[in-house]
């Protein structure tokens, strides 16, 4: 599965209509590849100080869909864990599921992945959670 040719620009466009009051920056997006049932997807990322979204990429008709958005009052705690082909994203938050528990996602960040701007934004954030550990 090739992630090379996915547009920034289109998970832009997407966000903009989904959150056309919050200011876009290029720098805050990532890949998030997960399996359900042996089936790989692919979800664009953005992350900044008062907004989590993620958007699922549909790659055989070019277009970002399923958006969905956490304030940053509703995160609790992000945190980053590197493993041998990816890094770990874990996000708890304050809200609360039909089951009594919170929510936490657990989202897989390839490292192998060759999208340029994918590259340059995993490096800016593995060097970001780095520098609040010290």
């Amino acid at each position: 599965m090739s992630f090379f040719f996915i547009q920034q620009t289109r998970f832009e466009q997407y966000f903009k209509q989904q959150h056309p009051k919050m200011q876009y920056d290029p720098t805050k997006v990532v890949l998030a590849i997960s399996t359900i049932k042996t089936k790989p997807i692919i979800n664009c990322l953005y992350l900044s100080d008062d907004l989590f979204f993620a958007a699922r990429y549909h790659s055989g008709l070019d277009y970002f869909a399923d958006g969905f958005s956490l304030t940053g009052t509703q995160i609790k705690k992000m945190s980053l864990h590197e493993e041998l082909l990816s890094v770990k994203l874990t996000i708890e938050t304050n809200v609360i599921l039909k089951n009594g528990q919170p929510m936490i996602l657990k989202l897989n960040l390839p490292k192998l992945n060759r999208t340029p701007w994918h590259i340059r934004n995993l490096k800016k954030l593995r060097l970001q959670f780095a520098a609040k550990k010290n």
